[in-house]
């Protein structure tokens, strides 16, 4: 497979998803309201396109050169656990539900953390016995990332706040 397509189709198909976020935020009252935990929810969100985006553009900067990739995915590893751990507290306290929140913390940090581990140590890879490359295992990483950031915006846009449930 064509790493520079798969990496150039990821990161615009991730800035599209954060431009319709920013509509969504902007449309949406109770999510671009006054509360700041509602700014924070809609800024976490946002995270979860802007991380996948941007490390996709860096992946393709030199793609011959694994430092530059790997330090890439090593800071969105993270940036990410952190930014989709901060997303589930505030999911938490800022709607009904209580077990969505935590799905998502509970899938996201660890795919995250795998994002970093495969960064830094790409030979674990090979040594678990999957024959792929550490940049093929970290876009399929990112897939599943994308696929729960849709989510996780879903989630957010149409759930309503505890008080009005």
């Amino acid at each position: 497979m064509d790493q520079a397509a798969f990496y150039g189709v990821v990161s615009a198909i991730n800035f599209t998803l954060l431009g319709l976020w920013w509509v969504a935020v902007k449309d949406r009252i109770s999510v671009g309201s006054t509360s700041a935990g509602f700014h924070r929810m809609a800024y976490f969100v946002s995270l979860q396109f802007v991380i996948p985006a941007t490390v996709s553009l860096l992946a393709q900067v030199a793609p011959d050169r694994s430092e530059v990739w790997r330090s890439a995915f090593a800071i969105a590893g993270v940036a990410g656990a952190v930014g989709i751990g901060m997303l589930a507290r505030e999911m938490t306290h800022h709607s009904a539900s209580t077990y969505v929140p935590k799905v998502f913390g509970l899938l996201g940090v660890p795919l995250y953390v795998l994002v970093l581990v495969v960064a830094l140590w790409p030979g674990v890879i090979s040594d678990i016995g999957i024959d792929l490359a550490p940049i093929e295992v970290e876009g399929l990483l990112l897939s599943v990332l994308i696929f729960l950031g849709v989510q996780e915006a879903w989630f957010v846009s149409m759930t309503p706040p505890p008080a009005a449930q």
